[in-house]
C-alpha cells in the first residue's frame, strides 16, 4: 500500500513523478482539500422585460460572470427593474414549496438568456403575470476523475468512466473545503503499465467540463494498492 498525495495549481494537468511508482491495481481517494473559486455562471447573464414590438420596447439588465449562491443571486436580481418603473419583479426564498420563487406580478412578459436559465434550471421565456419555482441548487457535486483507472471494468450510471470519487458541494464561493471519503468509498480498478510515471486527476462538473479554480491549489490523498 501507498498512501500519496499530489498538489497542483492546475485542474486536470498530468502531474510526473520524480522516480516511477510500481504498477497499481487498486485506488481509492482519500481526501481533498480545494477552494470553491470556479465561477458557476460562466457568462453574464441578462434578463431582458417587455415586448420589442411595443411602445414600450425591452429593457434588459445585465449580471456579471461570477460564483453565485441562490441567495446571491436572489439579493441582485430582487426589484432589477425597479429603476426603469417597474416594481413588480420579486425573487424570494419559498420555502418550503420551493427553494425560490420568481414573481413578475405585472403585464410585463420576461426572458432569461441560455446562461442564467442554466443556472437556475429553468425554461427561458415567461409570459406576464407569472410564477417561476427554482429548486436547482447551482453545481450540486464535484466528480473527481482519475486517468489510472480502468474503463472497461468501472462504470457510473451504467456508463464506462474513470470516475474515482464525487462529493456534494458545501459551503459557499472562495471557501477552501476538505471532503474526506467516507468508510463506503471503494477501491477502482487500474489499468496500469509495471511501472507508472505520471498521474492525472481532474475535477469536473456533472457534463464533464473542468472547473477552473483560478490558480489556487488543489490537493488529492490517495491510497494505492
Amino acid at each position: 500500500m501507498v498512501v500519496l498525495t499530489i498538489v497542483t495549481e492546475k485542474n486536470g494537468e498530468a502531474i510526473f513523478f520524480d522516480k516511477p511508482i510500481p504498477q497499481v491495481h487498486f485506488i481509492k481517494l482519500i481526501s481533498c482539500s480545494l477552494y470553491n473559486s470556479w465561477y458557476n455562471l460562466k457568462n453574464e447573464g441578462s434578463v431582458s422585460l417587455g415586448d420589442i414590438n411595443t411602445v414600450q420596447g425591452v429593457s434588459v439588465e445585465k449580471i456579471p460572470p461570477g460564483h453565485y449562491t441562490l441567495e446571491d443571486m436572489a439579493i441582485k436580481m430582487d426589484d432589477m427593474f425597479k429603476e426603469r418603473g417597474y416594481d413588480k419583479f420579486k425573487v424570494k426564498k419559498n420555502e418550503p414549496f420551493s427553494r425560490f420563487l420568481i414573481n413578475n406580478n405585472g403585464d410585463k412578459k420576461f426572458e432569461f438568456d441560455r446562461d442564467l436559465a442554466a443556472f437556475f434550471g429553468t425554461g427561458r421565456k415567461f409570459p406576464a403575470n407569472s410564477q417561476i419555482f427554482v429548486n436547482k441548487l447551482p453545481q450540486t457535486s464535484y466528480f473527481i476523475h482519475c486517468d489510472l483507472i480502468d474503463k472497461n471494468k468501472n462504470l457510473f450510471n451504467g456508463k464506462r468512466s474513470d470516475l474515482l470519487a464525487h462529493f456534494d458541494i458545501k459551503c459557499g464561493p472562495f471557501k477552501k473545503i476538505t471532503y474526506n471519503s467516507s468508510p463506503q468509498q471503494v477501491f477502482r480498478e487500474c489499468d496500469t503499465d509495471n511501472f507508472i510515471k505520471n498521474i492525472t486527476l481532474s475535477v469536473k462538473d456533472e457534463n464533464g467540463e473542468l472547473f477552473d479554480f483560478k490558480g489556487l491549489p488543489l490537493v488529492f490523498e490517495l491510497e494505492l494498492n
